[in-house]
């Protein structure tokens, strides 16, 4: 039968012209896709370019976008994407408040923030390796944040300095640690789609830094975390039967299919949200602590306006950490968050 050699797309596509537009948009499209056609992401941009000639996308090494919640460069299969993500697909640029048209970003920042940051104490090599952490960079969770972050590719690069015997070490310390975007805005995750994972450099990344810099940092952050503070709450969980429970996995994402099952079992009821593989400030709460809270209320409220009663956790110590920093996490977003928590034991 012709046609199981053929599966459908749904993609809703943003549209956005900084000259001619007020806001962004959305518009939707349907593709048949030939399964063994080797498809890749750049010929659905074209198969969208040729229903609406509006729609833009860089032709060269920079395209780059956000597939989902994760960036691609379009020279990805089409079925390897739709294994993961299913057959409903949102293409948007790889950051929307920098997209000039469509999926043409403005990047000037990325070379300037090497030649600001470390460029006087870098090699040609150095150089070479930057250059190819241009998806890195703008898949920075950070920058949803703060504009101002270095972003994960300095990071990663001065990982790479350090190593290599740089003689420069104390220089390039300071130069990743200041106060506005530096390394205590750092909480990586890799967003990009099958791309390398880069949590070890940053985890020795930090572990340089902060030796050098001595424990009177992380004594005075924690003094601050401590006096902030309130009393942690006390949730009230009761029977799981009927109620709208969102799933928290956070670095278990693979912890997925059994943590529903597991409701199912219960009777309760899923409720996908977002950001339940977000993580929301765990590592940064010592060295930025309004940053963890300001993350952690994010992750909550989206969970919450998703209309769940509670928060199931995979992982007992996420579950912790949101118990600890709830009321903070409330106060620095502004907002209430009428949300019960537990610890789904899989």
């Amino acid at each position: 039968m012709q046609f199981k050699k053929r599966y459908k797309l749904d993609i809703k596509v943003l549209f956005f012209n900084a000259k001619t537009d007020y806001l962004p948009y959305y518009k939707r499209f349907s593709f048949q896709i030939d399964r063994d056609s080797g498809a890749i992401l750049r010929d659905i941009l074209h198969m969208i370019k040729e229903q609406n000639s509006s729609f833009a996308f860089p032709k060269s090494r920079e395209l780059i976008f956000r597939v989902n919640s994760l960036v691609a460069n379009g020279k990805e299969r089409v079925s390897d994407v739709v294994e993961k993500f299913g057959n409903t697909l949102t293409i948007e640029p790889v950051l929307k408040y920098r997209s000039k048209n469509c999926l043409i970003i403005e990047n000037r920042d990325f070379l300037h923030q090497f030649r600001r940051v470390l460029g006087r104490f870098a090699t040609k090599d150095d150089l070479m390796f930057y250059l190819k952490l241009y998806g890195v960079h703008y898949a920075s969770e950070t920058f949803s944040y703060n504009k101002e972050y270095m972003g994960d590719a300095i990071m990663i690069l001065a990982h790479k300095m350090l190593k290599d015997g740089n003689p420069h070490k104390k220089e390039i310390i300071d130069a990743i640690s200041c106060e506005d975007g530096g390394i205590d805005w750092c909480e990586y995750q890799n967003n990009i789609f099958n791309g390398r994972d880069y949590s070890k450099e940053i985890d020795e990344l930090k572990e340089i830094v902060y030796s050098v810099r001595g424990e009177a940092t992380t004594n005075i952050c924690s003094k601050i975390v401590s006096k902030f503070r309130r009393k942690e709450r006390e949730y009230s969980v009761g029977s799981l039967e009927n109620k709208s429970i969102a799933i928290y996995l956070g670095r278990d994402s693979e912890l997925l299919d059994k943590a529903k099952f597991k409701l199912k079992q219960k009777r309760a009821k899923y409720i996908n949200f977002d950001m339940d593989d977000r993580l929301a400030g765990q590592t940064i709460l010592k060295r930025n602590p309004k940053f963890a809270y300001r993350k952690a209320g994010t992750v909550m409220l989206d969970a919450f306006d998703s209309g769940v009663e509670l928060l199931a956790c995979v992982n007992r110590d996420d579950y912790r950490y949101f118990k600890s920093v709830h009321s903070m996490a409330e106060r620095e977003t502004g907002r209430d968050i009428d949300l019960n928590l537990m610890v789904l034991d899989i």
